[in-house]
């Protein structure tokens, strides 16, 4: 009997812990449902019906002007919606009702709801794309990372190539692997036109400081200003000049021993 009656709390105790995990479990479970139907909502709200919506705008043939410029300034704030909601996505678990926010603000730079969207493009994002220093920034970025991605692109090409030389074919049928012209030429065109555009970018605001200073149109070299053949040819001539290679020195003749100058003597006088 008092084993029975140490038995009946330890049961009522184990049951007791049961609950707990099983209600834990089902909580667990009805967060993650909420969290799936929030970022279902999300999708929804900022994504599937204005990409619907655009789509209708386009199809449509009496389609105004201001419907375009309205969805197309909802992508440009929707692409900064994007790195929000990226940068924040760690602060869910501190932040409570974020998720909810993120919806409502959806819902808010809709054109057709709120018109948000415009509001924030007006007031945050016009003023600073219109920055020249961050557009001449952005295309040396650009025009950097370009050639620099080329480059890596050439050497990891011809880095391949050598190993299928050394290790993919046999040693007594080994052609000469190297880049071929076709992704050279491709290469060296890519690097010859970015530089030509920031050529151009430069003689472009150099005209302009000008003509605001002196307050009159100067005629510049136009043909300076656009590519043309001979400006990517003097520009890919040191790009795709290849190396020479030093040529090697003539091999020392063989000069004949002593023994056999003397038999070459001997049979000349025999004959």
């Amino acid at each position: 009997k008092p084993n029975e009656q140490n038995r009946e709390p330890n049961t009522q105790l184990y049951i007791y812990f049961l609950k707990i995990q099983n209600f834990k479990i089902i909580q667990n479970f009805q967060i993650m449902i909420y969290a799936i139907v929030i970022h279902i909502l999300s999708l929804l709200v900022g994504c599937f019906y204005p990409a619907f919506a655009s789509y209708k705008i386009l199809k449509s043939q009496n389609c105004s002007v201001n419907d375009l410029r309205g969805w197309l300034i909802y992508w440009i704030a929707y692409g900064v919606y994007v790195a929000f909601d990226y940068f924040t996505a760690g602060l869910l678990a501190f932040i409570p009702l974020l998720s909810e926010f993120k919806v409502l603000l959806l819902f808010w730079m809709l054109p057709s709801v709120g018109g948000g969207s415009e509001v924030i493009y007006e007031e945050f994002l016009r003023s600073f794309s219109c920055n020249e220093s961050f557009d001449q920034v952005l295309g040396r970025i650009t025009l950097e990372w370009g050639e620099l991605v080329w480059q890596q692109v050439c050497s990891v090409l011809s880095h391949l190539m050598v190993l299928a030389d050394r290790y993919l074919l046999p040693s007594g049928h080994r052609p000469a692997l190297q880049i071929t012209p076709s992704i050279e030429d491709l290469v060296n065109d890519a690097i010859a036109k970015r530089q030509l555009e920031e050529k151009r970018k430069q003689m472009g605001n150099l005209s302009d400081t000008i003509n605001e200073v002196l307050g009159e149109n100067i005629d510049l070299n136009m043909d300076l200003l656009h590519g043309s053949e001979s400006d990517l040819l003097v520009i890919k001539e040191p790009i795709s000049k290849p190396k020479e290679r030093p040529i090697p020195p003539p091999k020392p003749m063989r000069q004949p021993s002593s023994s056999n100058q003397q038999e070459m003597n001997l049979s000349s006088q025999f004959m």
